[in-house]
């Protein structure tokens, strides 16, 4: 249920806090940018020797696709939802995306602040991602395997800053519905190539 927290008469600016939780066979799943593939680019950017292709570590894969916090809770990137509501803003004839970018900040209940919000399961306590093994596109023809964390159920805590001048209580709701029922977030949502169905949400 939303929770009206802020109604600031000084800048008219209003808060309101959310649960999300996933659609029932919607999983999440994630893939940070891991270190050694930001190495990699650095090494091509710097024209550095090309090294032989190591062996590939499954395990290690999927523990450096994780974003993990510093207190160890798995999470995921706080702009992924900010970009899956500002995508929703297309249903919508009314709203514009770049209004909306002005007007609505997401932030983590659990972690005010942080670039990243934490990944719970349904009683709130930290979720652990399961490694997955999921055949993935890279560049155009080729095919390859990813190592990922998954969720199989899950919930996130957020908050929504927001301009009721720009967009009203209403409209943010409706909003965050639409991103959930047809953009989703991370890896495999529906506005993806793949369009898994991964990364769908409802508010409870």
């Amino acid at each position: 249920m939303a929770k009206t927290v802020i109604n600031s008469a000084e800048t008219g600016i209003q808060t309101i806090e959310l649960t999300i939780r996933n659609r029932p066979g919607s999983p999440l799943v994630i893939h940070a940018f891991a270190e050694k593939a930001k190495q990699e680019i650095r090494d091509k950017q710097a024209k550095t020797a090309k090294k032989a292709k190591e062996q590939r570590n499954p395990e290690a894969e999927f523990l450096a696709a994780r974003y993990v916090d510093s207190q160890g809770r798995e999470c995921a990137p706080i702009t992924a939802l900010k970009k899956s509501i500002i995508t929703a803003a297309t249903a919508f004839d009314d709203i514009t995306k770049v209004g909306l970018r002005q007007a609505v900040f997401v932030d983590s209940t659990a972690a005010p602040g942080a670039q990243h919000v934490p990944i719970e399961n349904y009683d709130g306590t930290p979720a652990v991602g399961v490694m997955q093994e999921d055949a993935v596109t890279i560049g155009i023809n080729t095919r390859g395997l990813a190592y990922r964390p998954g969720y199989k159920e899950w919930q996130m805590r957020i908050k929504i800053e927001y301009n009721p001048r720009i967009v009203s209580e209403s409209q943010l709701l409706a909003l965050v519905d639409q991103a959930g029922w047809r953009v989703g977030i991370c890896e495999g949502r529906p506005e993806k190539t793949s369009a898994l169905g991964w990364g769908r949400f409802v508010r409870v």
